[in-house]
């Protein structure tokens, strides 16, 4: 299992900010800490350039969805005014950032703090559980 972090780079353009591989489990049960807030309420996203998606989520309220993506399917690149903890249940997609695209896979999990980003879905599609939390909007 995977987890990245994305946020900006000095430039301003979306990137991988941290990336982090599990140890497989040993026998007993174990935990590992996939990632926390730091402040409450959550900070404003960095300026984007993308189009803003509005989730209809005020700040500080969750929303936990399944999103399933059909094989090749692509949103076009945008942020939003949420903080989306994503964890891929089946199949594969590709996050797109400013840097380049990041592939994931089943258990893979992502941290996206409003950041410009697109989704590409792998040949066998994806379907990944999703919570957002709403955060102020910039200004």
């Amino acid at each position: 299992m995977r987890r990245l972090v994305v946020g900006v780079d000095a430039a301003g353009r979306s990137c991988v900010v941290e990336e982090t591989t599990f140890p497989a489990p040993a026998d007993a049960p174990s935990t590992e800490l996939i990632h926390q807030t730091t402040s409450s309420p959550l900070p404003v996203r960095p300026p984007g350039n993308a189009a803003t998606v509005d989730l209809e989520i005020a700040p500080g309220m969750a929303r936990w969805t399944l999103v399933q993506f059909q094989p090749g399917q692509r949103t076009l690149m945008h942020h939003t005014d949420t903080i989306d903890f994503d964890t891929i249940v089946s199949g594969g997609v590709d996050i797109l950032l400013d840097d380049g695209p990041h592939h994931l896979g089943p258990g893979d999990c992502v941290v996206v703090g409003g950041v410009d980003h697109a989704w590409l879905a792998g040949p066998e599609g994806c379907t990944s559980s999703v919570v957002v939390i709403g955060t102020p909007p910039p200004g």
